[in-house]
């Protein structure tokens, strides 16, 4: 962490939420918000004819501070908690065919962003469909289906389509267009390297792979924590480890594939997408 003054910053110069910071501003926005409801009690008729008053403004920097706030100790703690910790290192076991033991496991990346979008863009596109089912032309509506099921690849493939899985002997790495396979042998150690985990090779070599969605990444990242997604992945990942006998591997380097099947259906939704898209310019009747 950073140096310790009366503000204090992390390590990527985000601030740091104290519970002393967190209770000032969160104070203030409750004071704001109880302004509000007091004037919005008094208010003129005049306002309540325009719909609105001076309580509006008071009552959204009110809602906007205690949110910050609090959301802001949240990620905080967080990150505190999680700084110095040590991740969990690949247990090392000899190469025994003939242990018996689940012969896979697999792990999706977490990926709340990816279905909190998926929900929003697939219910919102067909919901809409299906509200202007009946009215002309009904092609509209097949359009917003069209788009939907783009929408929803897209987020799958943003978020859940990645997986980590463990076979005996593999250790794959699954993002949304290729596979990373690195023989069991050849696993080294875990660490953190921002955002992503680096993964140390015996040969010398590493690999990085992310653990959450990079729609998180939509902004800048900079400020970015990740330390519990990152801790509770990677326990995973070596439990995934221990329940796999590892058996070994003919090969010695890593082997890096692309996920045709993947590719195809990215291909797929962006096709069908600009289709939806420039179907309303290039066909009069859909014009509105």
């Amino acid at each position: 962490m950073g140096k310790r003054s009366r503000i204090e910053w992390h390590n990527n110069s985000a601030l740091i939420w104290t519970w002393g910071l967190t209770l000032i501003v969160s104070g203030v926005g409750l004071l704001l918000l109880g302004v509000a409801a007091v004037l919005w009690v008094v208010r003129t008729p005049a306002e309540v004819a325009g719909g609105g008053g001076r309580f509006m403004v008071l009552a959204i920097f009110g809602a906007v501070a205690l949110l910050v706030a609090v959301a802001g100790r949240i990620t905080s703690a967080n990150a505190l908690r999680y700084a110095d910790s040590t991740l969990p290192q690949v247990p090392h076991q000899l190469g025994v065919a003939h242990q018996v033991g689940r012969q896979r496991r697999s792990l999706r990346r977490r990926s709340g962003i990816a279905y909190l979008y998926m929900a929003v863009t697939v219910g919102g596109l067909a919901g809409s469909a299906l509200a202007t089912w009946n009215d002309p032309p009904r092609a509209g509506s097949l359009l917003l289906l069209a788009l939907a099921a783009g929408g929803g690849v897209g987020c799958y493939l943003a978020g859940p389509a990645a997986r980590f899985v463990v076979t005996p002997e593999y250790f794959r790495i699954e993002t949304a267009l290729r596979r990373i396979s690195v023989p069991r042998h050849l696993l080294g150690d875990f660490s953190q390297l921002g955002v992503k985990i680096r993964l140390d090779l015996t040969n010398g070599d590493h690999v990085q792979f992310r653990v959450d969605s990079p729609l998180l990444d939509g902004g800048n990242s900079r400020y970015r924590t990740n330390g519990r997604t990152q801790a509770r992945t990677v326990e995973r990942i070596v439990a995934m480890l221990r329940d796999v006998p590892s058996a070994g591997s003919v090969d010695s380097q890593v082997v890096r594939a692309p996920r045709w099947a993947m590719i195809a259906l990215a291909v797929a939704a962006g096709l069908v997408s600009v289709a939806a898209f420039i179907a309303p310019v290039l066909l009069p009747a859909l014009r509105p």
